[in-house]
């Protein structure tokens, strides 16, 4: 991937490749590759072109309407808290696993709530389910529920999705989530 005659094509299909190889799709230095696979189905378990390709095409066919920002995304929310066209999907380093998981895993948690806060889009974050986590949306007024995950060891655990808006989360039965007790009201 870091050769420099590379066409971009390459470099796309080779970055597929190591995310579905390696661990969860981390690309951090210290994440290896998976053994047996889910199941002991191997490079299979992660591996599925039909899936792969209806989800490149449904992203070609929004291409327009998405913008990756290298840099720094307090930055980046601070330029944009105003802007109501916005839709933030953020996707921190978790506070348990992130040292482990990414190259640049140290961030303030805490001012990270303070300026999602203060969005006038509309945002989305995925986090770990913690007790300092849940603090900081409720001192931040943020919206939060819990969904189910697995880990990579197959233990089922939970984690925290917190929004501006949750008028598109249908709990069906049997699948999780809790839409109640972890609710909170924004403030307005």
């Amino acid at each position: 991937m870091d050769r420099p005659d590379k066409q971009i094509q390459d470099v796309a299909f080779c970055t597929i490749l190591r995310n579905r190889i390696f661990h969860d799709g981390i690309l951090a230095k210290g994440s290896g590759m998976i053994k047996n696979g889910e199941n002991g189905k191997g490079i299979a378990s992660r591996w599925y072109p039909e899936t792969l390709h209806d989800r490149i095409i449904a992203i070609g066919r929004v291409k327009q309407k998405i913008k990756f920002i290298t840099g720094d995304a307090f930055d980046i929310l601070e330029q944009n808290k105003d802007n109501r066209e916005t839709y933030f999907f953020i996707d921190p380093p978790y506070t348990v696993a992130g040292k482990r998981l990414y190259n640049h895993s140290d961030i303030d948690h805490e001012q990270l709530f303070a300026l999602i806060s203060k969005l006038k889009g509309k945002f989305m974050l995925t986090y770990d389910n913690t007790a300092e986590i849940q603090k900081l949306a409720e001192l931040y007024h943020l919206l939060y529920k819990t969904i189910p995950m697995k880990t990579t060891h197959h233990l089922e655990k939970t984690e925290l999705i917190i929004s501006d808006n949750f008028s598109w989360w249908k709990q069906r039965a049997g699948q999780g989530g809790n839409n109640h007790s972890n609710s909170l009201q924004k403030a307005q």
